[in-house]
């Protein structure tokens, strides 16, 4: 299994240089980073000649980039949230391949609820579906234009909000651009807690050769509330997690979300022991 690791940029490093943001990054240890322009860097621009100075920064300090997010709410009650949502993952669609391997470009499908991105009733109906699969449908002709990549990333309290919506989803785009990003704690609730092993076996396995991220996190319930922990500090069962992703999903690059220094280093030999041992 290719062990490739990294970890969502602006966890360790906020409004920073691209020099200060790849020497932040090599020092922590990883190859790879989930990278927001907005939040990571300092006075960025979404032009090909900042992009450029970025990868030449990460390059130089051995970093690639994994996957540029630019999560919007496809389903925002105003448009101009809409639209300046899909203005900025176009952007971040025309820069990508300035970076090695031509990374993706991620979001979520967002909530009716607006802010923040929680279960709303409307969120289940066909109708929510829909109007989430134009938007993709808009940006995925957009990234095929370019030759660009989308990743799209499920969530419980989302439009798309499970794996059988997941999968459909891609299946209805019909394009070769379009692949997915892997989430376990967003799939779950304290309903479904205890099925999170079958419910991560059976994304990856129906998704088996779209899925380009994994987020690695950790999670729990107490008094009947979903709560998000550090690898190792919570119930999941890395070595089910590690088997999974080497039988569906071995090239998958695997993202630290949400995870800060200094618990950073202690989840990563979590992680590094673990795959050790598969």
């Amino acid at each position: 299994m290719n062990e490739r690791i990294g970890v969502r940029a602006h966890d360790l490093i906020a409004s920073g240089t691209p020099e200060e943001l790849a020497k932040t990054i090599q020092d922590a240890g990883f190859s790879y980073i989930q990278l927001v322009f907005k939040k990571a860097l300092k006075e960025p621009e979404f032009t090909e000649a900042y992009a450029r100075r970025v990868e030449k920064a990460l390059s130089s300090r051995c970093v690639s980039v994994a996957m540029l997010g630019a999560y919007f709410n496809p389903v925002h009650s105003d448009p101009s949230v809409v639209s300046s949502g899909i203005d900025i993952f176009k952007k971040n669609l025309a820069i990508a391949s300035v970076f090695p391997g031509n990374p993706p470009v991620g979001s979520e499908t967002g909530s009716f609820n607006d802010s923040p991105w929680i279960y709303h009733p409307k969120n289940r109906t066909e109708e929510g579906y829909q109007q989430t699969k134009a938007v993709f449908a808009e940006l995925a002709a957009y990234a095929e234009s370019l030759g660009a990549d989308i990743a799209i990333e499920s969530a419980h309290g989302h439009v798309i909000c499970d794996v059988d919506r997941h999968v459909r989803l891609l299946e209805e785009l019909h394009s070769e651009r379009v692949y997915a990003t892997v989430d376990l704690f967003n799939l779950l609730c304290p309903e479904n807690f205890a099925k999170r092993d079958a419910i991560f076996e059976d994304a990856l396995r129906r998704l088996h050769g779209k899925v380009r991220i994994i987020h690695i996190k950790d999670g729990l319930v107490r008094d009947g509330k979903l709560i998000q922990a550090n690898p190792g500090e919570g119930e999941f069962h890395y070595e089910a997690m590690m088997a999974s992703i080497k039988a569906h999903a071995p090239d998958a690059i695997l993202v630290f979300e949400g995870v800060k220094a200094p618990a950073i280093e202690t989840s990563k030999r979590l992680i590094l022991n673990t795959l050790s041992k598969i």
